[in-house]
C-alpha cells in the first residue's frame, strides 16, 4: 500500500513540473525569471561596454556587421517610456536609443522585459534576416 502511495506521488509530483516548467512556454508574457529568454545579453554600465557586447553577441550568433549601428548610438537622452510597446516603439523609430533606453530602464526600475523587446527592435534595425 505504501509503495503504491509513493508511485502516486512520485507521479504527480512529475506531473506537477512538467505543468509548471511549460507554463513559461506557453505564456504570451515575456519574462526574465525563466531560461528561454536571455534578458542580460548587452552590458549597459558604459558605452564601450555597451558596444563591446553588442559586438560579441553579433560574432556568437552569426549576425550582420553591427559596427555602423554602434556609430549612431546616442548616450544621453531624455526618455519617458511606461510599457514594452513604447519601448519598442521608441527602437523603431530611433534605434540609436537603445544604450539610453538600457540606462533609463535600470535607473528607473522598469521591467527587464521592456529591454529584451527594445533590444530585438534593435538587432531587426542592423541585422537583415538574410545575415
Amino acid at each position: 500500500m505504501q509503495l503504491l502511495y509513493k508511485f502516486k506521488y512520485k507521479i504527480l509530483l512529475s506531473f506537477l513540473v512538467i505543468a509548471l516548467s511549460s507554463c513559461s512556454v506557453i505564456s504570451e508574457e515575456l519574462s526574465c525569471k525563466f531560461s528561454e529568454i536571455d534578458c542580460y545579453r548587452f552590458n549597459y554600465t558604459s558605452v564601450d561596454s555597451f558596444n563591446d557586447s553588442v559586438l560579441k553577441y553579433s560574432e556568437q550568433w552569426s549576425l550582420s556587421d553591427p559596427t555602423n549601428a554602434l556609430i549612431k548610438i546616442t548616450p544621453k537622452e531624455k526618455l519617458s517610456i511606461s510599457s514594452s510597446v513604447e519601448a519598442e516603439n521608441l527602437i523603431l523609430e530611433s534605434p540609436e536609443s537603445i544604450y539610453a533606453l538600457g540606462i533609463y530602464i535600470k535607473n528607473n526600475q522598469k521591467p527587464r522585459e521592456w529591454l529584451f523587446v527594445a533590444e530585438q527592435a534593435y538587432l531587426r534595425s542592423w541585422n537583415s534576416l538574410g545575415r
